[in-house]
Order: C-alpha cells, then sequence, then structure tokens
C-alpha cells in the first residue's frame, strides 16, 4: 500500500513539474529606455523640470534687482504662487504617465506570457535564480 501510495504521490508531481511552463520576468529599466513613449514621457517631464528651474533662476534675478523690500515680497509672494502650481502640474503629469506606461507594459507582457504560455512575468528586480527573460519580446509588442 505504502508503496501505491508513493508511485501515485510521485506520479502526481511528475505531472505538475511537466504542466509548470515557467516563470517569465521583464527588465523595467531596459522598457524604459527603449521604449518610445516612455522616452516621450521623460523627456517632457525633464523639459517640466528645466522650466521650473528657468523661471526659478529667472525670479531670483528679479529679486536682486528690486529695488525696495516690499518689491521684493511681492516677485516672491507671486513666485512662489507659479513655483507651486508647476510643481502640481509635473507631479499629476508624472502620475498619469506612469499610469499609462504601467498599463501598456502590463498588457504587452500578459500577451507574452500567454503566447510564451508562462505562468506568470515578474520584474527582473524580483528575480534571485532562474527565469526567462521576455523583454525584448514585450519591446516588440510595445513598438
Amino acid at each position: 500500500m505504502k508503496k501505491a501510495a508513493l508511485s501515485l504521490i510521485c506520479f502526481m508531481f511528475l505531472t505538475l513539474a511537466s504542466n509548470a511552463a515557467g516563470i517569465g520576468y521583464v527588465n523595467y529599466d531596459t522598457v524604459s529606455k527603449n521604449y518610445s513613449l516612455a522616452k516621450k514621457y521623460t523627456t517632457d517631464l525633464n523639459n517640466k523640470i528645466k522650466a521650473i528651474k528657468n523661471y526659478t533662476a529667472q525670479k531670483d534675478k528679479e529679486v536682486a534687482n528690486a529695488k525696495t523690500a516690499a518689491q521684493k515680497a511681492n516677485i516672491r509672494k507671486t513666485a512662489l504662487a507659479e513655483i507651486e502650481k508647476k510643481q502640481k502640474d509635473y507631479l499629476t503629469t508624472r502620475g498619469r504617465y506612469e499610469i499609462d506606461l504601467t498599463k501598456k507594459i502590463n498588457a504587452a507582457a500578459e500577451q507574452v506570457r500567454v503566447q510564451k504560455k508562462l505562468d506568470v512575468i515578474i520584474n527582473k528586480d524580483s528575480v534571485v535564480a532562474g527565469g526567462v527573460d521576455v523583454t525584448q519580446a514585450v519591446l516588440a509588442i510595445l513598438k
């Protein structure tokens, strides 16, 4: 009886092991550097940061050139309000871009998972050992 049970357990284990398709992983750094939409979003966000820095530098010059303390205070007050507005726009845009990219990358990864009959696809940073790199396949779908 023990031999029959052991044989059955071994058979079930081998059957389950043969049905396991595997784990894939995606390198998000590679995707973000090679996906044209990610590059566009990064450029747009960098331009927003540059605009904030330029605006701040311009207002610093205006404060330095102001004649009175009241003029300086007024420039600072209006500049601070504008900088806060620009920062809020940056954060909102960044959040929207992150959501959009995540949706697109996840949809492409799901297509690859189905095509390659993988059990799951995870982020490369979560891999300790093993797995199948599907980054290029995901990029191919995104392009």
